[in-house]
């Protein structure tokens, strides 16, 4: 893989000259990940900034009464992880795991530091990225507690649409293998709540599943719930 050409169309890295770039590259390394490897896990010491070049990677936590919650879906060219400086560790981290093969640009600890001094901008753009995206997790876990479960689900999906969904035919569809039990802990409900909901919505003709797709139907209803 070419890391310079990768890290160019990436908004983190826009505006950089193409000697710039190549000197970035070199504190990435790439890494592969077989469907439901496992990349880190909440509570490691510093695993690190992680960029997604291909495939689907999730972020669960576990919540105080032992259920497994995702945080949300991470897909290429977006970054995910935590630093840790001096004694500077997030008291709340996450696990992260491949949702199906992926690879991914790694920058451990160490190298993200040097990357501060050398390039300050850069290395100022990826932590406010990498907190942004904390953020919105978090921002996840509260709504769980706020919105109603066909609100939560539907949600979900115009997210998914929004990142990884192609239209085809008048219907958004989103080619990945997200399963029933994905979407009950992305949604914090479960797992029969989840299967009643979409077997309902189907009946309605309003999306339609098959094996790894889900197809979208009848997008303004979904709006309309979230709305």
């Amino acid at each position: 893989m070419n890391k310079e050409e990768f890290l160019s169309k990436i908004n983190l890295f826009e505006g950089l000259k193409p000697k710039e770039l190549e000197e970035i590259a070199k504190f990435f390394h790439e890494r592969k990940y077989k469907k439901n490897e496992y990349i880190f896990f909440e509570g490691d010491d510093e695993p690190g900034i992680y960029i997604l070049v291909d495939g689907i990677v999730k972020l669960t936590k576990e919540t105080a009464d032992g259920k497994t919650v995702i945080l949300r879906l991470v897909t290429p060219g977006e970054v995910f992880g935590w630093l840790v400086v001096g004694d500077s560790k997030p008291e709340s981290t996450y696990t992260a795991q491949a949702l199906i093969d992926s690879t991914v640009l790694h920058i451990p600890n160490a190298d993200f530091l040097r990357l501060l001094v050398t390039y300050p901008a850069i290395a100022v753009r990826i932590t406010c990225d990498a907190s942004k995206r904390v953020l919105e997790a978090y921002d996840r876990l509260k709504s769980l507690a706020a919105e109603k479960v066909e609100g939560r689900i539907a949600s979900l999906l115009l997210e998914l649409a929004k990142k990884i969904g192609k239209e085809e035919n008048g219907k958004i569809v989103i080619n990945a293998p997200i399963t029933r039990q994905d979407i009950a802990e992305m949604t914090g409900t479960t797992v029969e709540t989840a299967i009643r909901i979409i077997s309902k919505w189907k009946k309605e003709g309003r999306l339609n599943t098959q094996r790894g797709r889900i197809e979208i139907l009848d997008l303004d209803f979904f709006e309309s719930l979230v709305s």
